[in-house]
């Protein structure tokens, strides 16, 4: 049986290698806030427009010929 030959990666490659997964695990931590930010927003604004929809006044027919009693 032949023997494998595996190749080390030197300190340096490992160093950059974390720092490039810490700079990619932040950018998706990032990513995850702002569209947690993102839905409650959206959520805010449609509690808002729920709340306007209920507080709006009936609508009164403007040329409705005046009544005298």
């Amino acid at each position: 049986m032949v023997p494998i030959a595996l190749t080390s990666r030197s300190t340096a490659e490992r160093s950059r290698s974390l720092a490039s997964d810490h700079v990619r695990q932040r950018a998706l931590q990032r990513l995850y806030e702002k569209k947690a930010a993102v839905e409650e927003l959206i959520w805010s604004l449609e509690q808002y427009q729920n709340t306007q929809q209920k507080h709006r006044a009936e609508c009164v027919e403007i040329n409705a010929a005046p009544r005298c009693s």
